[in-house]
């Protein structure tokens, strides 16, 4: 596939796997790029720590879920498992989200793809994560917007909500929050090691001592000297943070066409196409075969991949062609693939996929104790809450 073509062309410059003479132009052009980056970043939180820049307060605390690299390392399942903990304490909550891959994203105005009650918003308006989110978190509001203080405003005057989750929020320095959770990847934590455009980073590590809490996820695919080594090198960048480990655990199988929540043995010994639209498909792959599913085939679309109903009947008839008696994918593809895809020719089934912390009580505690107003910023308003 073209994608596939070109993410290994970007794979090879970014990693100096091309020794070339273009490769090594282009990663003196992307270079300099880098440093334009750090130089903008680094302006921008200075001006905001000497007080020149100002954060926009809202009226209730703001909880930020984040990484610092571009990629998947957890944020949608750890946005699961915060709100449902809110939840079970009685407290009213609401989602913002930028909308990433919607076409919402493209403006500036609040939408709303659920209002706790109804699902408002499709996968192509909002993004397949929102929607994902939203159908798994009855009762909570869920809010889209490019500008999170717009759709902050915009959700505590609609939904009156005690707390606000800011689902891939820790580049959002414009609002104020009272606590950061960052989630680092434990197989590659800070990728190259350079920043956007000559490596994935978003920030250099250093600025991980921002985050009340870090977690490292996908624990359990590295070795445990290589894990005690990045968390002793996270600490010398945060030595403030609470810093915890959590693997990524498969719970159940969702049979696509009606909803219906199987257990992990369901698919067991069974022969199957595969297929992903996500940061890591190969990852993905990998639990599946560790589930006991043999993979005939599988495809590794790129991030926030948009289906059409022909390209799922060709990996429907690939599939089939090679022995496969089932399809699978994962649960953020089956918010877009569901409606389009024929389940009488080959059953799809999508993995339910979560997070399980080291010590999740003393993540609680840590996060109780952290949920307070930061030092060193100043916002637009004069008291938080006015």
């Amino acid at each position: 596939m073209k994608s596939e073509r070109r993410d290994d062309f970007i794979r090879r410059i970014l990693y100096g796997q091309d020794r070339g003479l273009g490769a090594s132009l282009l990663r003196g052009l992307l270079s300099v790029g880098e440093w334009v980056h750090r130089r903008v970043l680094e302006t921008i939180l200075w001006t905001e720590k000497v007080g020149l820049r100002k954060r926009f307060c809202l009226p209730v605390p703001v909880v930020v879920i984040g990484n610092i690299t571009t990629g998947g390392t957890g944020k949608t399942p750890m946005t699961l498992f915060v709100v449902r903990h809110l939840q079970a304490q009685g407290k009213r909550v609401a989602i913002l989200s930028r909308g990433h891959g919607g076409s919402n994203e493209a403006t500036r105005e609040p939408r709303t793809v659920s209002d706790g009650k109804s699902l408002l918003l499709s996968p192509t308006e909002a993004g397949e994560e929102p929607v994902l989110l939203a159908e798994m978190l009855p009762g909570v509001p869920l809010v889209v917007c490019r500008d999170r203080r717009k759709s902050g405003v915009f959700a505590v005057e609609t939904f009156s909500p005690d707390i606000l989750v800011l689902d891939d929020g820790f580049q959002h320095w414009k609002l104020h929050r009272d606590l950061d959770i960052v989630l680092l990847d434990a197989r590659n934590p800070f990728d190259n090691g350079h920043l956007l455009p000559r490596g994935l980073l978003r920030e250099p590590p250093k600025h991980l001592r921002r985050a009340g809490i870090i977690l490292l996820t996908r624990a359990d695919r590295v070795e445990k000297t290589v894990l005690s080594e990045t968390m002793a090198e996270i600490k010398r960048y945060a030595p403030e943070s609470a810093l915890f480990t959590a693997t990524h655990a498969p719970f159940a199988w969702i049979r696509v066409h009606d909803g219906v929540e199987l257990p992990l043995s369901e698919l067991s010994g069974q022969t199957a196409v595969g297929f992903a639209g996500i940061a890591d498909g190969n990852a993905f792959a990998s639990t599946v075969t560790e589930l006991g599913v043999a993979l005939k085939t599988f495809h590794d679309f790129r991030d926030h991949h948009h289906y059409t109903e022909t390209e799922l009947a060709q990996l429907a008839e690939t599939g089939k062609a090679s022995g496969a008696t089932v399809a699978i994918t994962t649960e953020k593809d089956r918010v877009k693939a569901a409606k389009l895809w024929k389940h009488d020719t080959l059953p799809l089934y999508a993995l339910r996929i979560g997070l399980r912390l080291s010590d999740e009580a003393r993540f609680w505690e840590e996060f109780e104790h952290r949920l307070v107003a930061k030092e060193g910023f100043t916002c637009l308003q004069s008291e938080k809450g006015t």
